[in-house]
């Protein structure tokens, strides 16, 4: 796997490949905890060996996945992620293919991001009082012209970066976080 980089999609078809909830998720797993069999992707995602066979297969087809052949053990075959994550642009070429898959990966995206918050609120007296205090749900509103709002996330993801960084050791204590933002205009300000 490509150390820290990640891969640029640009053709609309890719896009729209991935904007399906299980590619994302096995996409995600690959790329966060590593490479990993069709079997044990099943057993994380709750589906049969053979739904995430054809998933990994429509990864494969992108170049987002990639057999690990090295790590296998018996009939096991290990896939991993080809990059540390994926980025797109919102309007591509400018066709109206690309914009609505761009579109739709947007939407799943989120989606799933918004689902993991859910997910937190619905069950937050589960964790224990430290990982309470340490989780953080916050918000802010300025004016920011688009060169600096471009400056702004990049130094976010890169803060981020420094924390999720697949080399970074983990500790005794670590468990999965997920970080999710959002910087957009909003519709109902100066332009």
């Amino acid at each position: 796997m490509s150390s820290g980089q990640k891969k640029q999609l640009t053709d609309p078809q890719a896009l729209r490949a991935l904007a399906h909830p299980i590619r994302l998720k096995l996409l995600e797993l690959l790329t966060v905890d590593g490479p990993a069999s069709g079997r044990k992707l099943a057993d994380r995602t709750g589906e049969s060996t053979a739904s995430i066979s054809y998933h990994i297969g429509q990864l494969a087809k992108w170049g987002l996945v990639e057999p690990a052949p090295e790590l296998a053990e018996g009939r096991e075959r290990p896939w991993r992620a080809t990059s540390r994550g994926i980025t797109w642009s919102a309007t591509g070429d400018g066709s109206p293919e690309f914009v609505a898959a761009s579109r739709a990966l947007r939407e799943q995206f989120i989606a799933q991001r918004l689902a993991a918050l859910d997910s937190y609120q619905r069950h937050q007296d589960d964790f224990d009082t430290a990982w309470q205090e340490a989780a953080w749900v916050g918000e802010d509103i300025g004016y920011l012209d688009p060169d600096e709002l471009v400056e702004a996330t990049e130094r976010i993801k890169a803060v981020i970066g420094e924390y999720t960084a697949a080399t970074r050791p983990r500790t005794a204590h670590a468990r999965r976080v997920a970080f999710f933002g959002y910087a957009v205009p909003t519709h109902d300000g100066p332009s």
